[in-house]
């Protein structure tokens, strides 16, 4: 399994005091090794109880060539999605619905002001449901997916240039990727039930979202760096790592098909390399409630690229700052 999903319905409170004997166990002699305590990360899903979460993914880009001043742009889109569990089965498949109470983009572009609205504010309002495995896995996104498929349409300007759909820019990955990656830091864990010691890392391959339409992987390390008795529970502090990866990501909802033509200074460029990613985060998750409290993740990519049409030897540069944040609201 690569992580415990307790789902506690039917008969909570036994299966509460169930999960609560299991954590006792792992904590005691049959879950040290060596002398280290080890701790059991599990989502949970209590009955009636729905959590909040804001999210927010924001950028700052620079475009970089030999001759010039730099050229700037910047964007950022806030989410507050609400989950909800719907249908729950410990042993099975868990359905969770989500709906989005509000979405805001709010861009700058190399130019000016963006004037279009971004497809990813259509996410205001919709809802759509997931379903996990005990594993604690996304196990079936059809919804997602069409949700996710629905917004890609919303992004194009319902012009064409020759063949190709022109489409304008958008935080649909952005949206992707907060949602996909929600309980990864638990759901990659190679063995949750023997738990995680302090210092013990473990490894997840994850989408980048970018400012263009392209597909970049990052390898995030997680380490459990301690854990802290509070008024609210036990708390794990999570910390991460990131780094360029070569992997294919698979089993993920794409927003658009085909190919087509960008509007604005990145349809202007093409043949990108990836050149360095560097940067960190830290998760707080609560043991205790089985819920993620926090997570802020900053780093900074570079990439070189080539303009569509040869400027010299002009190599341009794009560097995005980039900081995702999540933050859990409230549970009602």
């Amino acid at each position: 399994m690569a992580a415990v999903l307790s789902l506690l319905t039917g008969c909570p409170e036994r299966q509460k005091n169930e999960l609560q004997l299991v954590r006792r166990a792992l904590t005691s002699n049959g879950a040290k090794r060596k002398g280290q305590k080890k701790e059991l990360l599990a989502v949970e899903f209590k009955p009636d109880t729905t959590l909040r979460y804001k999210f927010v993914s924001a950028r700052d880009v620079t475009l970089e060539v030999q001759t010039g001043d730099p050229q700037t742009m910047a964007e950022k889109l806030e989410l507050v999605i609400a989950y909800r569990p719907v249908e729950v089965d410990p042993l099975g498949m868990t359905v969770i619905e989500a709906k989005c109470e509000s979405a805001k983009v709010t861009r700058r572009n190399f130019t000016a002001a963006a004037k279009t609205p971004d497809a990813a504010e259509k996410l205001a309002g919709r809802t759509f449901t997931i379903k996990l495995s005990p594993r604690g896995k996304i196990a079936d996104y059809s919804s997602l997916t069409e949700v996710v498929r629905q917004l890609g349409e919303l992004a194009f300007t319902g012009r064409t240039t020759g063949s190709q759909k022109i489409k304008n820019p958008d935080m649909i990955y952005d949206f992707i990727a907060m949602q996909w990656y929600l309980w990864d830091s638990v759901a990659t864990i190679e063995k949750p039930v023997d738990g995680v010691a302090k210092g013990a890392s473990w490894t997840a391959a994850q989408l980048i979202p970018l400012p263009m339409p392209m597909i970049a992987v990052r390898r995030t390390t997680y380490t459990l760096d301690e854990v802290m008795e509070t008024p609210e529970g036990r708390k794990a502090v999570i910390g991460s790592t990131y780094e360029l990866s070569q992997e294919n990501l698979e089993n993920w909802p794409k927003p658009y098909a085909d190919r087509f033509a960008l509007t604005g200074m990145f349809g202007f460029l093409r043949n990108y390399q990836y050149q360095s990613l560097e940067g960190a985060g830290k998760q707080v998750f609560n043991i205790d409630t089985g819920a993620v409290e926090s997570d802020r993740q900053e780093y900074k990519l570079v990439m070189t690229a080539a303009f569509l049409i040869p400027l010299g030897d002009s190599v341009p540069v794009v560097t995005i700052n980039q900081t995702i944040t999540t933050e859990l609201l409230d549970g009602e």
